[in-house]
């Protein structure tokens, strides 16, 4: 394994929080904008508030920090973007569409507020 120990399985079962997934299109049919993994209540289930791969992770002991503002999660997602080859975890500004305002990317603190 190139990231290095594999844990193992546990047989126990994973309880996820109800999550909420959206995608925008234009009228041509293409996505432009995609959000996944918004949990809605942080409080259910055994994931301690992780959704999707990070609750499938927390719940098999591997206990990533990935929340909205934590600077290593950032830190990891930029070096990623970097390297290149592992996909990306945001668009590039200059795929941004026109109205989108937000400066935050990947795991940056939301600025909405």
């Amino acid at each position: 394994d190139m990231y290095g120990n594999i844990p193992p399985a546990t047989g126990e079962e994973v309880e996820m929080p109800v999550s909420v997934f959206s995608v925008v299109w234009t009228p041509e049919g293409k996505i432009i904008y995609e959000q996944v993994g918004a949990v809605v209540d942080r409080f259910e289930g055994n994931t301690q508030g992780k959704a999707a791969v990070f609750g499938l992770l927390h719940h098999a002991g591997i206990k990533l920090s990935a929340n909205p503002g934590d600077g290593v999660f950032g830190f990891v997602q930029r070096l990623g973007h970097v390297l290149g080859g592992r996909g990306r975890s945001w668009s590039r500004k200059a795929e941004l569409p026109k109205w989108w305002v937000s400066k935050s990317r990947g795991a940056d603190d939301t600025d909405q507020w």
